[in-house]
């Protein structure tokens, strides 16, 4: 599968690469397009996007991550070295030892409480009257709702990350309470001096601040029909897992990029501060020489593990963009040639997300930094509640379930932002 997905990706390279001769034969006959040669443009540009996603689903298929992906999950801490060998043998990440001890070690995974579920939300209590309820109540959450198996909830984050780039960006911190999570900050560091012999030594503090992680929940409830659920080759199961998977990734990736922090996440773009703004009448585009400022505006610390965010059409204008150089035709934005490898700008990783700000006046449309300095608090568990008697008189019946997050920008000096001019 790799070297198909490599090849897809070798073909985007060469349809990018007609794209960019088409612009430049132009250029070099000071002229625009032709309509011919602009229908040509959007013919090719229409598909490199569709060899881009084809590649991406193969890589997800084939659980292929990208080299420089900024993922940084914070589970529970594995086992000392040299401890619990057996468990840990086999397993290629601290991760995926931490989801194998929860398979053990969490009620909702006890294989009777998993069959009792699925049972339970697609015929409720009326299959093996009271079963069920005892057995379910072995991880009962809040207001009646049952926690799904790890397993449930993984393949739903999986599904999440689909529609938003920010949870693979991000650090992700999962609790098993909600209560709220204070964090440290440092707000200013102290400094050293040269100091002369038999002379007291300079006092110099860090200066600390906090921030407090919540757990704000996002619901959701959906109806189904009777006849839907009672039919034997309805997969209840899926359904609420993709259902629900699309809804809550879209409302989390838009909290962590521009939400304001009332009762939902805080997003990025809100602390992060302007790293570039562009000249008067830059209201809408952005200049090579602005990328540059922007990335040389981030602390040397923190670009060893930049990336860039920015949405689809921001990204559609910096393709175009070339080094300024005279008789330098090079031009910034790198596509990926191989598997794993997204497309670069400035020798770093480019991630479009569909909730960045357009270019507008005053809009924060291009980030750039670490972004693992933008920290994500989920509390363990997704919960259902099933309604069966609020819609009965439709002959139908209600699935509620939410889920509990929170997020931050924890450094402000890690990513800063591109600011359009106000004229």
């Amino acid at each position: 599968m790799r070297d198909q997905i490599n090849a897809l990706k070798q073909k985007r390279a060469g349809l990018l690469q007609e794209m960019r001769d088409l612009t430049l034969k132009a250029e070099s006959e000071d002229r625009d397009l032709t309509a011919e040669e602009a229908q040509e443009f959007d013919r090719k540009e229409q598909e490199a996007d569709q060899l881009e996603k084809r590649a991406a689903r193969l890589e997800a298929m084939a659980g292929i991550e990208p080299d420089d992906k900024l993922k940084r999950q914070i589970v529970n801490a594995g086992p000392a070295d040299g401890d619990d060998g057996d468990e840990k043998r086999g397993v290629q990440s601290w991760a995926e030892y931490a989801q194998l001890r929860d398979e053990r070690s969490m009620p909702q995974n006890d294989p009777e409480y998993r069959e009792k579920l699925y049972r339970w939300l697609q015929y409720g209590t009326e299959f093996e009257p009271g079963t069920e309820l005892r057995a379910l109540s072995k991880a009962t959450a809040a207001a009646g709702a049952n926690l799904v198996p790890t397993d449930f909830e993984a393949r739903m984050i999986e599904r999440i990350v689909d529609f938003g780039v920010m949870r693979q960006l991000a650090t992700i911190i999962r609790t098993d309470s909600g209560a709220g999570m204070t964090i440290p900050t440092e707000t200013s560091h102290g400094v050293a001096a040269w100091t002369a012999e038999n002379v007291a030594f300079n006092e110099s503090d860090d200066a600390f601040g906090q921030t407090t992680l919540a757990a704000h929940k996002a619901t959701r409830l959906v109806r189904v029909s009777e006849e839907l659920l009672t039919d034997a080759a309805f997969d209840v199961e899926d359904y609420l897992n993709r259902s629900f998977a699309r809804s809550f990734g879209i409302l989390e990736n838009t909290a962590y990029v521009v939400g304001d922090g009332t009762s939902k996440p805080r997003g990025i773009t809100l602390d992060a501060t302007a790293g570039k703004t562009g000249a008067t009448g830059q209201t809408t585009s952005v200049t090579a020489d602005d990328l540059v400022d922007l990335f040389h505006s981030v602390l040397p610390a923190f670009r060893r593990n930049g990336a860039w965010l920015m949405n689809d059409l921001a990204i559609r204008n910096i393709r175009k963009l070339r080094t300024g150089v005279s008789g330098d035709q090079t031009y910034l934005w790198q596509p990926g040639l191989q598997a794993g490898q997204p497309d670069t700008l400035l020798g770093r990783p480019v991630y479009a997300d569909p909730d960045m700000p357009v270019m507008a006046a005053n809009a924060k449309s291009i980030l750039f930094g670490d972004f693992s300095a933008y920290w994500i608090r989920e509390v363990r568990g997704v919960a259902f509640q099933r309604l069966n008697e609020l819609y009965s008189a439709n002959g139908q019946i209600g699935f509620r379930g939410f889920i509990r997050r929170d997020g931050r920008l924890i450094d402000t000096n890690a990513v800063k932002a591109y600011v359009n001019s106000a004229t």
